[in-house]
């Protein structure tokens, strides 16, 4: 009942608290969401890695994986068999254009899915 009562006043403090309010995520212009070109085993495997690049080409530096969801620049046009993305800290990245392909759902084929900045200016992805 003792924490019950705690987590409602904590509640009620967050909600009458404008710094803590959540703003609405704001679209991301020339960008749309990709999904990593995985089959349901890689995607369950723990060890599989699609690396992301600094550069378009395979001698650019990897810089990180990439996420199941990806965030590209439109028109998603490859540059030396790359698309240009973006990290959850905006940062510009590359990602190998046979890795990835169009969103789909498989749990609700008709959701969509939107890049958007969030309130604490990281990228991240909304759907409908």
């Amino acid at each position: 009942m003792k924490l019950a009562r705690f987590l409602l006043a904590g509640l009620a403090l967050s909600a009458a608290s404008p710094a803590l309010a959540a703003t609405t995520p704001r679209p991301i212009p020339g960008y749309k969401c990709m999904m990593l070109d995985l089959t349901e085993q890689q995607s369950m495997d723990p060890s599989v890695h699609i690396q992301v690049r600094s550069g378009p080409s395979n001698s650019a530096p990897a810089i990180g994986w990439a996420s199941s969801v990806v965030v590209v620049k439109q028109p998603a046009t490859p540059v030396g068999g790359y698309l240009e993305m973006l990290f959850s800290n905006g940062r510009e990245a590359w990602i190998a254009a046979n890795q990835v392909r169009p969103f789909k759902s498989v749990s609700d084929p008709s959701a969509q899915c939107f890049p958007v900045i969030l309130s604490n200016g990281l990228v991240g992805i909304s759907s409908k």
